[in-house]
C-alpha cells in the first residue's frame, strides 16, 4: 500500500485533473463531503471555486492550500470500497478528518492497480493550517500503521533475501537493497538501512564482507543480458523507461550510480539467477545511453514496414506483427502501431496493402465461404488527435482498458504469447 502526496496548488488544479478523468470514463467520484451548497450538476470550475472560497474565508495566508493525495494498492488486492475505508482512517490521522472539511475522493480505473485520488484543503474548518511538517514521512507511517505493516520486519526480510545473491563488492550488496527501495550507508562498522527518512535496520559490515564472492559471471548469461539491453534500448526513450521495462518484462533491475542526468556507472541485478553484474562488464555505459529520439524510432519503424512489404508484397498483418513484435516490441491494430501510450497512424497505402493482403489470405483459407461483410452502423468515435498528424491518443473504455493491452488484436485472433520468442532470453 502506497500513499503519494502530489504537488500543491493555489488554484486546486487537481480538481480539473480528476474531473477530466471522469469525463474520459476512467474515473468516478466516490465521495463529496463538505460541499452542501454545490448543486448536483456542478462543474469543475464551481468545485475549484468552492475550495478557494472555503480556504480564504478561514485563512488567507496559505499560498498553496491544495492537498492532493493518491492511495494505491498492488493490482486488485483491495477494492475501491476498501480503499475508501483506508482513506477515511488516513485523513483522520493526518488531521483532515473534521466532518466539515471539504473533501473529494475519486476512484481511478486507468491502470492495473486500484487507486484513489483525494483532494482537500490544507486549512481546517476552525481556520488553522493543518500540520505539514515532515508530512511525507508521517504519511507513510500512517499507512503502515493502518495496514499493520512492520517496517523493521520487512527490512530484515529484504536483508536476508539480498544475502542469498552472488555479489563481489559491498556496493553491489547495497544496490540489491536499493532496488527494493532502501537507502544504505556505512557508519562505523555497520551498514545502516534507511527508508522513509528513518534508519530501520543495521547490519554488521563483517556479515556483508563474509558473503562477498569472487566469481566469473556466466558468459552465456552475460551475452543474453547484453542482447536484451541492446534490443530494448532501441525501443525506449531514456534510461528511466528502459529501467522500468527491464524490471517489468525480465525481472532485471538497473541501478545507476551518480547524478540523475550524468550517471558514471550502473549495476545489473539479475533476480532470476540471483547474480549482480557490474554493468560495464555487460555493456559500456556510454553505449547503453545512446537512446534514439522518438522521431528516429518512428522513422525506423516506417522504413521497416516498407522494406517488409517490398520483400513480400503479400505480407499479412499477422505476419508483420510477428516481425514488429520481435524487432520493436510493438504491433499493428486497426491501421495503427501501438507506441507507448499513443497510436501511430500507418500511411494510407500501408493500410490499404495490408487490408487487401489480409482479405486475400482469408479467402484462400476459406475458399467455399464468402468474405464476411462488415457493417458500420455503429461506428466508434475517432480518438482525439494530437498536434502530430500521425499520432493519436489511445481509445479508453469506461473500464479503463487501452487498445494495446488487448491480447486478441494480433492478426487472426493470435495471442501475443503465441508469437513472442523472447522467453528464450529469460533462460
Amino acid at each position: 500500500m502506497i500513499a503519494t502526496i502530489l504537488p500543491s496548488s493555489t488554484t486546486f488544479h487537481a480538481v480539473d485533473y480528476n474531473e477530466r478523468k471522469v469525463s474520459e470514463g476512467v474515473a468516478e467520484l466516490l465521495e463529496m463531503k463538505g460541499f452542501d451548497l454545490i448543486d448536483q450538476n456542478y462543474t469543475p470550475e464551481e468545485l475549484k471555486q468552492a475550495f478557494i472560497d472555503y480556504t480564504y474565508q478561514y485563512n488567507d495566508r496559505i499560498q498553496k492550500p491544495q492537498f492532493h493525495l493518491a492511495i494505491s494498492c498492488r493490482g486488485n488486492e483491495y477494492t475501491h470500497e476498501q480503499l475508501l475505508e483506508i482513506a477515511h482512517k488516513y485523513l483522520d490521522e493526518m488531521g483532515y478528518g473534521d466532518p466539515n472539511q471539504p473533501v473529494l475522493i475519486y476512484a481511478h480505473h486507468d491502470t492495473d492497480n486500484n487507486h484513489l485520488h483525494i483532494v482537500t484543503s490544507r486549512v481546517a474548518p476552525d481556520g488553522h493550517k493543518i500540520d505539514h511538517n515532515q508530512e511525507r514521512i508521517r504519511s507513510q507511517e500512517v499507512i503502515n500503521r493502518i495496514m499493520g505493516e512492520n517496517q523493521e520486519q520487512r527490512a530484515s526480510d529484504a536483508v536476508k533475501k539480498a544475502l542469498d545473491y552472488r555479489f563481489s563488492t559491498v556496493n553491489q550488496f547495497k544496490s540489491i537493497l536499493e532496488s527494493s527501495g532502501y537507502e544504505c550507508y556505512e557508519k562505523d562498522d555497520s551498514l545502516c538501512i534507511k527508508r522513509d527518512g528513518h534508519v530501520i535496520d543495521t547490519l554488521p559490515m563483517a556479515t556483508v564482507q563474509s558473503h562477498l564472492q569472487s566469481f566469473e559471471p556466466d558468459e552465456k548469461r552475460r551475452r543474453q543480458l547484453r542482447a536484451i539491453l541492446k534490443k530494448y534500448r532501441d525501443m525506449t526513450a531514456d534510461k528511466d523507461e528502459l529501467r522500468t521495462l527491464m524490471k517489468e518484462k525480465f525481472g532485471i533491475d538497473l541501478v545507476f550510480h551518480g547524478s540523475k542526468d550524468k550517471p558514471y556507472g550502473y549495476t545489473i541485478i539479475d533476480h532470476q539467477t540471483k547474480t549482480v553484474f557490474k554493468g560495464g562488464n555487460v555493456w559500456k555505459l556510454c553505449e547503453l545511453l545512446q537512446f534514439q529520439s522518438k522521431e528516429e524510432r518512428l522513422h525506423r519503424m516506417d522504413e521497416f514496414i516498407d522494406a517488409m512489404l517490398e520483400d513480400n508484397p503479400d505480407l499479412t498483418t499477422h505476419e508483420l506483427n510477428r516481425m514488429l513484435r520481435r524487432q520493436f516490441g510493438t504491433h499493428i491494430s486497426k491501421g495503427r502501431i501501438a507506441y507507448g501510450d499513443e497510436f501511430i497512424d500507418l500511411q494510407d497505402y500501408q493500410v490499404e496493402t495490408l487490408r487487401a493482403n489480409d482479405r486475400k489470405a482469408w479467402q484462400q483459407e476459406h475458399p467455399l465461404e464468402q468474405h464476411p461483410t462488415v457493417h458500420h452502423h455503429n461506428k466508434e468515435p475517432k480518438p482525439e488527435r494530437s498536434n502530430n498528424p500521425r499520432l493519436r491518443k489511445p481509445t479508453i473504455t469506461k473500464e479503463g482498458s487501452r487498445d494495446q493491452n488487448r491480447e486478441w488484436e494480433v492478426g487472426y485472433n493470435t495471442r501475443y504469447n503465441d508469437i513472442d520468442d523472447e522467453q528464450q532470453l529469460k533462460r
